[in-house]
């Protein structure tokens, strides 16, 4: 069997024997690769503490030559970066576990990923040393390069549905299910459309260009609604994370004030 040698980010592992381990990576060369690590269970196992989910590295493994949904085998795994920012709160780590699982659903085995490799490698950089102020702006900006590079992006300008340019779209209502925005005529029939902010548009379409910005709360609440009908929309479910995005949010502390009367 030919050894390969490929940069990957671990998006998920479970348990496959009382030894080993099953994994699952992105990589740029050969998009989602699917690999056992025999005795990774093991104590002393040079595995161990390096294949975990969000963690970025180079792995070594052994390319199977027939049956292509056969499990690779990995050799090494040498970590480049754990990410380790991610788990210092549980706001940073569900963001970031939500990605792996949007581009484990998006990737497909055996076919190249460079863009969505490079978008999720931001996101979870930013994710894990970035301001908590920023968590929500870098969360949707790694969403929609994902997205992108599943050729999924949502269209922002002009009709999603029709040749309507931009001077005859309202601008404030979007679909799921047309993939954007859509004109006053296809609004009115599309049971999925649904108004959006000016603020909330404006936020998107920024993102979307890799502008960075800062989200206020209404508009992160409102960006979190619009994409998740989208990504819902098209995996055909919910991700299993998703419910944890509003439930956490980053937590902004703000100086204690003295009780009235205290004294230095």
């Amino acid at each position: 069997m030919p050894i390969l040698k490929t940069e990957a980010i671990v998006l998920r592992v479970i348990d496959y024997s009382e030894t080993s381990l099953v994994a699952w990576s992105l990589t740029r060369e050969h998009g989602r690769l699917h690999v056992i690590a025999k005795g990774a269970r093991r104590p002393r196992s040079p595995f161990e503490g390096a294949l975990e989910p969000l963690v970025r590295g180079e792995l070594v493994f052994y390319r199977k030559k027939k049956a292509s949904d056969a499990l690779e085998i990995a050799k090494e795994f040498d970590p480049i970066d754990r990410h380790s920012g991610l788990r210092s709160d549980l706001a940073r780590v569900h963001r970031g576990l939500y990605l792996a699982e949007l581009a484990l659903e998006l990737s497909e085995r055996e076919d190249p990923a460079p863009e969505a490799f490079d978008a999720l490698a931001r996101g979870l950089h930013d994710l894990a040393s970035g301001p908590t102020s920023a968590l929500d702006a870098a969360l949707v900006a790694a969403e929609l390069g994902l997205l992108a590079a599943a050729g999924l992006s949502p269209l922002l300008e002009g009709c999603a549905r029709c040749t309507a340019g931009a001077a005859n779209v309202s601008g404030v209502v979007f679909s799921a299910a047309a993939g954007g925005l859509l004109c006053d005529r296809h609004a009115q029939g599309d049971p999925a459309a649904r108004p959006v902010s000016a603020g909330t548009l404006k936020s998107l379409a920024a993102l979307q260009q890799g502008t960075a910005v800062a989200l206020r709360d209404g508009v992160q609440r409102d960006l979190r609604a619009l994409l998740d009908a989208f990504v819902r929309h098209h995996l055909g479910k919910s991700l299993r994370l998703s419910r944890y995005l509003g439930a956490q949010r980053p937590v902004r502390h703000r100086p204690r004030r003295s009780p009235r009367g205290a004294h230095a």
